[in-house]
């Protein structure tokens, strides 16, 4: 997938644990979802032999630049920060705590406890300026390993 220059990509995890079911897991995410307007959704049951319990989700979510501007005029330490200031507080974790990389074009935030007073479960944001975080080359990876060693 293409992503403007100008656009800030991000992944965000969601994890309801006290949910029960699919249906009770969709209808707390919905809201969400139809605001942010994910490019691409994933919904799964935590696996059961695993660390967590309940649903996942992993959203991909284009913000367009802050104020409708293009990055000329605005550096882009500048605008990535203002787009995750804005998605984070929506999701109810705290801004303050997203660490960018070394260039500002990307960074992290985590939540730090249960749900970090998030109703949707959020727990992780990845952004980067202008490419999914999780495939920067734009490409998708095909990995060999099963990944049964993180379940």
């Amino acid at each position: 997938m293409r992503f403007s220059p100008d656009d800030v990509v991000c992944r965000v995890s969601l994890h309801l644990e006290r949910v029960r079911t699919a249906e009770e897991a969709l209808r707390a995410w919905l809201p969400l979802v139809s605001e942010l307007r994910p490019v691409s959704a994933a919904f799964e049951a935590a696996h059961p032999d695993g660390l967590r319990r309940g649903y996942l989700a992993d959203l991909l979510v284009v913000l367009p630049p802050p104020g409708g501007g293009t990055r000329e005029g605005r550096a882009v330490r500048d605008r990535l920060l203002a787009s995750v200031d804005e998605l984070a507080r929506r999701l109810g974790l705290d801004p303050a705590d997203f660490e960018t990389d070394e260039a500002g074009v990307g960074g992290t935030l985590k939540g730090k406890g249960e749900h970090d007073g998030s109703s949707y479960g959020a727990c992780l944001i990845l952004a980067l300026t202008g490419a999914d975080p999780l495939i920067p080359e734009g490409e998708e990876k095909d990995y060999e390993d099963t990944g049964e060693d993180l379940l």
